[in-house]
């Protein structure tokens, strides 16, 4: 119940987000290496407020998503620490079920980054680009979206707790936006 509410109430947000995200350019192929430095950091700035947040409530909670997108910035020599100063207050969770919400949006977002990964190939402006490890393809990738359904369907949650999830789910995807709009004041 919970899962499918969440897809539900979030739905029509999750595409008004995307569609404004540079990712569409690595779906048509024409992403510059700019552009793409641009999303790198931009995703890196979202995953690790949100990743730092939930892992206030849920200590355990296992991603690698904001360290592989570290990595893909140090490769291209861009400065992905002093931005975070940006937007570090712009994100918060109060409890585990408000970081259960903003889980569900960066585990969900492990399907996505495999279509994704699939058409960098095809990028002419990023062939220079030897390995790729956030949008990597791998399989392993999902697992976390796997685990994190098998968690949330293992127990029965309130009427309150569903809504409270779901709007701090909305919050997610609207702080994914605020740094999909980001852009630095220095040349990357």
């Amino acid at each position: 119940m919970m899962l499918q509410t969440l897809r539900d109430q979030t739905s029509v947000l999750h595409k008004e987000i995307e569609k404004d995200n540079t990712a569409g350019l690595i779906m048509d192929h024409s992403i510059t290496l700019e552009e793409y430095k641009l999303l790198l950091l931009q995703n890196y700035l979202a995953y690790k407020v949100v990743e730092d947040e939930i892992k206030r409530f849920e200590p355990e909670f296992s991603t690698d998503k904001s360290q592989r997108l570290a990595e893909d910035l140090r490769i291209l020599d861009i400065d992905f620490k002093s931005p975070l100063a940006y937007f570090k207050d712009d994100f918060y969770c109060n409890d585990s079920i408000e970081a259960l919400g903003a889980a569900y949006v960066l585990e969900g977002s492990a399907m996505g980054g495999m279509l994704i990964a699939k058409e960098l190939q095809h990028c002419k402006n990023l062939a220079s680009i030897g390995t790729h490890h956030f949008f990597n393809g791998e399989r392993k990738n999902v697992q976390g979206w796997k685990e994190f359904m098998k968690k949330v369907n293992s127990r029965e949650f309130s009427e309150e707790e569903t809504q409270k999830a779901t709007l701090k789910a909305k919050e997610t995807f609207r702080f994914f936006g605020k740094t999909f709009d980001y852009r630095p004041q220095f040349t990357l």
